[in-house]
């Protein structure tokens, strides 16, 4: 997360969305309080496909999360942001010396495609729901 050092003191829309989700990431999709002693552990499974954390990798979200993951995408958070000099350089370079060149689009690729990799479930169910909503 960006710390208000690196923006100047002002906390970004990022951070201020965030905190937003971080309030409430104690509720299922469904808005139950899955802290609470009383629900039951279906509910909390529901969650995720997989109840083994084995690794990130492992963990398949249902088809509830997978489509509001892509409703939030398209609708409320379309941006991903980070914190990194060595790629802004990298970036600079690239714009400077390759006409045409978009920063946007190179970082789209790459990411694209390293997620691919490393969550090869995950990114074809997302891509299936982004393909229903098109």
């Amino acid at each position: 997360m960006t710390t208000k050092r690196e923006t100047g003191g002002k906390a970004s829309m990022m951070d201020l969305l965030e905190r937003k989700l971080d309030k409430t990431s104690d509720q299922d999709l469904t808005g139950q309080d899955i802290t609470d002693p009383d629900i039951s552990s279906q509910v909390i499974s529901s969650q995720v496909v997989s109840q083994e954390p084995q690794n990130a990798s492992s963990q398949v979200p249902n088809t509830t999360l997978i489509h509001e993951s892509v409703r939030v995408a398209y609708k409320e958070r379309p941006r991903v942001s980070f914190w990194s000099p060595r790629v802004s350089a990298i970036l600079y370079c690239l714009k400077k010396t390759i006409p045409d060149f978009s920063k946007s689009e190179e970082v789209e690729t790459l990411l694209e495609e390293a997620l691919s990799k490393k969550y090869p479930e995950l990114y074809k169910l997302v891509t299936e729901e982004m393909e229903k909503s098109d």
